[in-house]
């Protein structure tokens, strides 16, 4: 099998921030006094005021994601149900292709609320990890298949690089999430072409070694200045048609802070606009991990 990917995860720029106040409400980030007045630096104010916006839309988003989880899993329960009792009538074959686009649509919606709540988890330091010895090759062969089934244009390739990597001390429930995420970029902003998915292992100075999977795709790419923003949280790419992704921006950020809970990380690669994109992750080898 094949992977190929472009991933450009998250783009766009950082939506803008803004605060109001009123004549008579000092600032907290002021301190004045008759002897001395002393006011922040605008690049302060600025980074102060976005982390208090963005954390104040973390609350705000945490609490819709928990309100949505009911209905979300109430809509796939009556339409599996629906699917179930229209096996015999006449109007089946309509009635499961519309039931099919039902449980893909609520599939989306949940995909969104569990990010939603990861993201939350995030920030407040919460986001659990369940370890075991996971097979890099494996999964990424796993979630490159799987991917392979929902596009014609794209020709998803998985490469072992060198010696592969033994089994891993992971989360592979996390480390599933970081594949979907890295591939679902790669096919969104690439227009067909090849994704590659690369397994391997770097050596290290001082005899260390790192397991690494690539994703490289034929996409659009990445300026230069974007390398690291699109890592962002709720950052929004704009796809070479001009339109947004659709999407909440929390992919790419989600995937890089669950590499990093690991121990490793995560960053992207690219010649620019044009030139298509490749998203590193780099792993720890425990002592057992690279038999």
């Amino acid at each position: 099998m094949q992977a190929a990917f472009d991933t450009e995860g998250d783009m766009a720029g950082l939506t803008t921030l803004s605060e109001t106040r009123t004549p008579s409400t000092p600032s907290a980030l002021a301190t004045e006094s008759p002897a001395n007045s002393t006011v922040a630096e605008p690049s302060q104010r600025n980074t102060a005021l976005e982390r208090d916006v963005l954390g104040g839309r973390d609350d705000i988003v945490g609490l819709v994601a928990h309100a949505l989880k009911t209905p979300v899993a109430i809509i796939r329960a009556y339409a599996e149900l629906l699917e179930a009792q229209s096996a015999d009538q006449p109007e089946a074959d309509t009635i499961r292709e519309l039931v099919h686009h039902i449980l893909e649509q609520t599939d989306l919606m949940a995909d969104w609320v569990e990010s939603m709540l990861d993201t939350r988890r995030l920030r407040l330091g919460k986001l659990p990890l369940e370890l075991g010895r996971v097979d890099l090759v494996q999964l990424a062969q796993a979630v490159a298949d799987e991917f392979q089934q929902t596009t014609r244009d794209h020709h998803i390739r998985v490469v072992i690089s060198g010696r592969p990597p033994g089994p891993i001390l992971a989360d592979r429930c996390r480390l599933r999430q970081v594949v979907i995420n890295l591939l679902a970029n790669a096919v969104k902003y690439s227009a067909g072409g090849t994704i590659e998915v690369r397994v391997g292992v770097q050596e290290r100075a001082k005899g260390c070694a790192q397991a690494m999977l690539t994703v490289r795709d034929q996409g659009q790419g990445i300026d230069a200045a974007d390398l690291d923003r699109v890592f962002g949280r709720y950052e929004q790419g704009t796809r070479e048609t001009g339109c947004p992704r659709a999407g909440l921006g929390v992919g790419l950020y989600l995937a890089r802070e669950i590499a990093r809970a690991h121990g490793g990380d995560l960053w992207a690669e690219s010649r620019g606009r044009g030139h298509g994109s490749t998203f590193v992750l780099a792993l720890p080898l425990d002592s057992g991990g690279d038999d």
